[in-house]
């Protein structure tokens, strides 16, 4: 339910942006993120089936953008008002119903001046919290923000727990170092990356439930996984980077000062661990993979 006054306030804004001068108008042109290999992509059937069916579809011809100063009725100043015009189109099989055609506009209010932020920046800064929406879905997801006990306490303690494993997947995505050789830095960056935006029903599909075989032998402690699959690879890299030793990320994160006696090494990795990649058995076509930890 709105509150009182809303739908007013918003039938000025629309009435002022419709009296602006064309002229005031910019193209909007959205970053286009095209890689040097683009992925084969499926075709479009639900875009031919809403076509074969003459259902109405909503299609975005236009997007454009203006800034104008406007002062609340309550307030002592004036403030920035950058606004979108999006043209939306609508279509019914292959024929275009204009009298459907919608004009819809998207405000954004800050108090940053034209120089210190530009109309674009304060559009892109606005699109770029959808990220934070994307994350209350996941914690939402892995029943963080889920109360399904009977008491204030015990939803409590089964919130926090909920969120230590969504922090310690974070985490474990943002131990993975990006260094090494161009090829290196970009696997470990795309590796960073799909941990960090990775939902949590995935992560614990494609890196926790993984068969293994525990084996004790003198002062060793051997993990062997008895099954091979494309993540396993992700997998063997991130435990690498998460057996280091803090001081082997602390030497990375700082950089020694001027005037300082020395200069940083880097100290070398935590010898604690070996992995063994062995061949396939005779009875089974999955690689194994050998995690040696020495007590």
């Amino acid at each position: 339910m709105s509150a009182p006054g809303t739908n007013h306030i918003f039938a000025n804004l629309v009435g002022i942006a419709d009296s602006l001068d064309e002229k005031r108008w910019k193209t909007l042109k959205r970053n286009s993120r095209q890689s040097s290999k683009p992925r084969h992509r499926r075709d479009n059937t639900r875009e031919e089936i809403v076509v074969e069916k003459g259902y109405k579809n909503l299609v975005l011809a236009s997007e454009s953008y203006a800034e104008f100063d406007y002062r609340p009725s309550r307030c002592s100043r004036s403030y920035r008002m950058v606004v979108v015009r999006k043209e939306v189109h609508c279509h019914s099989g292959q024929q275009r119903l204009f009298d459907d055609d919608q004009i819809r506009y998207f405000f954004y209010i800050t108090n940053e001046s034209k120089k210190a932020l530009p109309a674009r920046e304060v559009i892109r800064g606005a699109n770029r919290r959808c990220n934070q929406e994307n994350t209350i879905a996941q914690l939402k997801a892995c029943h963080c923000l889920k109360a399904p006990l009977h008491d204030l306490a015990s939803n409590g303690a089964y919130m926090v727990f909920a969120s230590l494993a969504w922090n310690l997947k974070q985490w474990s995505g943002m131990l993975v170092q990006v260094k090494g050789n161009p090829g290196q830095r970009r696997v470990r960056g795309e590796l960073r990356r799909w941990l960090v935006r990775m939902e949590f029903a995935t992560y614990l599909s494609s890196l926790m439930l993984i068969p293994g075989q525990v084996i004790r032998s003198a002062r060793t402690l051997t993990v062997r996984l008895l099954t091979y699959r494309p993540t396993v690879d992700k997998f063997l890299t991130l435990h690498d980077h998460i057996g280091l030793p803090l001081r082997h990320y602390l030497a990375y994160s700082t950089k020694p000062k001027s005037g300082c006696f020395g200069t940083a090494s880097t100290p070398s990795p935590r010898k604690s661990h070996t992995i063994k990649h062995q061949k396939p058995y005779a009875s089974n076509s999955n690689q194994v993979a050998e995690l040696s930890l020495r007590s």
